[in-house]
């Protein structure tokens, strides 16, 4: 089982990009019966982000009970082992809320066995000032493991500022692939196979 860690803060347009992926990855996936299961972390105990995503028809998992980066990581490991028992998907993507720490659910991953693991990671360009000089270290955190970070709504930055924020980004990760995109637009399959590859292929 191969598996994705979606982070980004509230608001950089996860779901969206986690929808388009979603769909890429079963349209080339060999499997019919469940190639992709989406793993959902909410903090609240309806999760609106996950009642979207089975209205599209996709295998939805849900971790209600805290963040899965910190007070819950026993009960992912848990809930990714059920998935793989129960569903064995060529794909797990887990949606992280957005005030998790993308790598620590790596680090917990790999502590128990899944080293097809890698995080795609999503920067809000519009409000990225703003996010890294109010939670600095929490920026950090999202993209220092991330193996591709997706520059996120460029359409509403200029392309001088869509520009500082790819320098910017490269200062807290210089080894991850940045691609520029704009999440409200269908992007090409050929941009996911190649941020599957990048992720699955870290070593």
């Amino acid at each position: 089982m191969k598996i994705v860690i979606l982070g980004g803060f509230l608001g950089a347009g996860k779901t969206t990009v986690l929808l388009q992926y979603a769909r890429s990855l079963i349209s080339h996936s060999r499997q019919t019966d469940n190639p992709v299961v989406i793993l959902e972390n909410e903090i609240s105990e309806a999760g609106v982000d996950n009642q979207l995503l089975t209205r599209r028809h996709f295998l939805v998992k849900n971790i209600f009970s805290g963040c899965i980066c910190c007070t819950s990581s026993a009960q992912l490991e848990e809930s990714v082992r059920e998935i793989e028992q129960n569903y064995s998907p060529e794909y797990l993507l887990i949606e992280s809320t957005g005030m998790a720490y993308p790598d620590s659910v790596l680090h917990t991953l790999e502590a128990c066995g899944y080293r097809n693991t890698g995080i795609l990671a999503l920067v809000d360009c519009k409000r990225w000032s703003k996010v890294k000089c109010a939670m600095p270290d929490f920026v950090t955190s999202q993209l220092k493991d991330a193996s591709v970070i997706l520059a996120n709504k460029v359409d509403l930055v200029d392309e001088e500022a869509r520009k500082a924020v790819i320098e910017d980004i490269r200062r807290y990760n210089s080894g991850a692939r940045i691609f520029p995109i704009s999440a409200i637009q269908e992007q090409p399959d050929t941009l996911w196979t190649q941020i599957t590859t990048l992720c699955l292929n870290r070593e």
